[in-house]
């Protein structure tokens, strides 16, 4: 939007409505030790002032100084991942004007355009999760899991009156940034934690940990699959457990794209879906912004955080759509609301929309196709050099996948072009010199066969480092 200073008579209006005489009046409360004179500008040290074209070249120079993930080889994942975005996307919903009106719809009657989109946003997550309720986005995948931690206390404190069901269960590789995030809520809201391990060989949950965990002091349990590490966790196994003891499940997904193709978590019996809707339509940005989607069974549409827009007529019959249920502080008895979170992301979730919408669900389902037989293939490839093992090998994945070799080699890749694995040093003991490797249809057959020649050049003569 382009800067358009405002007229001495526009400026004399203005201040004649606030009651003063001029600018230096309105500013009167700041000391004057703290502002700048404005008739010598040099205070400000800024630049000489340049036209529209060369300010267009200085900024184009700054932008070529940037390197972005189309400058490598890619393979950087752990819930932020590198997809295709088509301009379609951009161009939708960055100009066309039926769906640029206020981001929260207040008012029904003047955000019809965002109503719309968001009403058919839930319909596609109800579609890609096969659940049939779902809200109009959330904050991030993390916050979406967060939230369903506290649905499912709501939901069992309800079913549950006369037992106390303060206990969550995070079962297996979950992402970190989720189980932090989860934490803090806990924390504050009396929650219990209580961290499922995982399987060393599988990398998939422990069972028998699981069953032992699940009692009837448990109001939830949460899942990711595909999990952290990129394999795909038996949810069906999940259910059944929680079954014994009527505790809730929760599916979280990070990747969404896993299902077009994987068994949706209505088919596995989850009772909350929630995920990281990044991959849908926008760019990594840095890691964010973002948004998190966030579905259920309908029976338990009134815990559910956040907003929903319904369709509806309007007194003439014409189709309109209303926000239907918003059970946050601002809205109801702040004891009675299921949530604090006051808005939802509307820009990011309508990107989603129109990216799912270009795709179409044939579309869809062969864009995870194609992701699938490029994993195998970086599998088979990374796992042929030597120093290198894919760990879990036996387990089933979708996009990602660990490996292990020495450490320090994602510093070393980055000079030769390519953005390796993610690191997991940090993730937990015993994983110093392993690499989250992510797969999406933008990897190519060269930069998996750039990447294997990389790491083989990396890795000669030098120890491997596999965790035990």
């Amino acid at each position: 939007m382009p800067f358009i200073p405002h007229t001495q008579k526009e400026t004399a209006e203005m201040l004649s409505a606030v009651g003063v005489k001029s600018i230096e009046e309105l500013f009167h409360d700041i000391p004057q030790k703290l502002r700048i004179d404005m008739k010598d500008s040099s205070k400000l040290k800024l630049p000489k002032g340049q036209g529209e074209l060369e300010v267009i070249r200085h900024i184009e120079g700054l932008l070529a100084k940037t390197k972005n993930a189309g400058d490598y080889a890619y393979f950087r994942g752990g819930g932020i991942y590198n997809h295709f975005v088509s301009t379609v996307v951009d161009h939708i919903a960055l100009y066309d004007g039926s769906f640029i009106t206020a981001y929260t719809p207040y008012q029904p009657e003047c955000s019809q355009g965002t109503l719309t989109f968001i009403f058919e946003f839930q319909s596609a997550i109800c579609a890609l999760t096969g659940l049939e309720v779902a809200n109009a986005s959330m904050y991030d995948g993390a916050s979406a899991l967060a939230e369903a931690m506290m649905m499912g206390l709501h939901v069992a404190e309800d079913k549950f009156r006369k037992e106390n069901r303060s206990t969550f269960v995070i079962a297996g590789h979950v992402n970190p940034e989720y189980v932090a995030v989860c934490k803090t809520y806990a924390k504050t809201a009396g929650i219990k934690l209580v961290i499922v391990p995982a399987s060393e060989d599988s990398g998939r949950i422990d069972a028998d940990a699981l069953k032992a965990a699940l009692t009837r002091n448990v109001c939830a349990v949460a899942v990711q699959s595909p999990n952290y590490l990129g394999v795909i966790e038996d949810v069906e196994g999940v259910v059944a457990a929680a079954k014994v003891n009527e505790n809730l499940v929760i599916q979280a997904i990070a990747e969404p794209l896993s299902l077009a193709y994987l068994q949706s978590p209505a088919e596995a019996g989850v009772d909350i879906a929630v995920g990281e809707g990044q991959p849908l339509g926008n760019h990594q940005f840095l890691g964010g912004p973002a948004f998190g989607f966030f579905a259920a069974k309908k029976e338990h549409l009134r815990k559910m955080p956040g907003r929903i827009v319904s369709e509806t007529v309007d007194r003439n019959g014409k189709r309109a759509y209303a926000l239907a249920l918003a059970t946050r502080e601002q809205h109801i008895r702040r004891e009675k609301a299921t949530s604090n979170i006051c808005t939802n992301q509307s820009l990011c979730a309508l990107r989603a929309l129109i990216h799912l919408a270009a795709w179409g669900k044939n579309g869809f389902m062969e864009l995870a196709e194609h992701t699938i037989a490029k994993t195998q293939y970086a599998m088979k490839k990374l796992a042929a050099v030597e120093g290198v093992k894919v760990l879990h090998g036996e387990s089933p994945v979708f996009n990602e996948f660990v490996i292990a070799a020495a450490s320090g080699l994602d510093r070393k890749l980055i000079k030769k072009g390519i953005v390796g694995g993610l690191s997991l040093d940090k993730y937990g003991k015993g994983r110093k010199g392993q690499y989250l490797v992510a797969v999406t249809e933008v990897t190519t057959k060269e930069d998996v066969d750039k990447y294997a020649a990389a790491l083989a050049g990396a890795l000669a003569g030098k120890p491997v480092g596999v965790s035990k």
